[in-house]
């Protein structure tokens, strides 16, 4: 039974290796390279489905690390609110059993700067304060209101 999702709450994982470099994924669906994530659905915490969708997406629990660093509200025509959860510091180990399923094309773990230049838009202007949240164990409020 396919499970109904909320089109204005998202989630998403700041997952880096043990050389700070972060890990972003190529969609099938869309250009450029975004985070692990994806809809919350109707009923469901936030917080569970970044759970569900880390191990949807890259196939890894990362449960005992739920830590929120930020929280997005996009406003205007595509009005939605993502939050963004700590992921953890993967080892070889886990970065080896990453598992894409087909909406996925490709993952990679790169430098922020080279993440800077290969995300999407709007996934590039999150990455630096979700960052500094992580590095200051803070949050980080972003609110981005398109101009008419």
């Amino acid at each position: 039974m396919k499970h109904q999702v909320s089109k204005d709450i998202v989630v998403a994982g700041l997952i880096t290796d043990q050389e700070d470099r972060v890990l972003i994924v190529k969609p099938a669906h869309k250009d450029g390279w975004i985070f692990p994530g994806g809809y919350v659905e109707v009923g469901e915490a936030p917080s569970q489905a970044f759970q569900r969708e880390m191990i949807a997406e890259i196939g890894v629990d990362v449960s005992p690390q739920v830590r929120l660093l930020s929280i997005d509200y996009r406003g205007q025509n595509d009005e939605y609110v993502m939050f963004i959860f700590a992921g953890g510091v993967f080892t070889e180990e886990m970065k080896k059993a990453i598992k894409l399923p087909p909406q996925l094309l490709e993952h990679r773990f790169v430098a922020p700067e080279e993440a800077l230049s290969l995300l999407r838009p709007n996934s590039a202007r999150r990455l630096m304060p979700t960052l500094e949240a992580r590095r200051q164990t803070g949050i980080a409020y972003l609110e981005h209101q398109e101009l008419l």
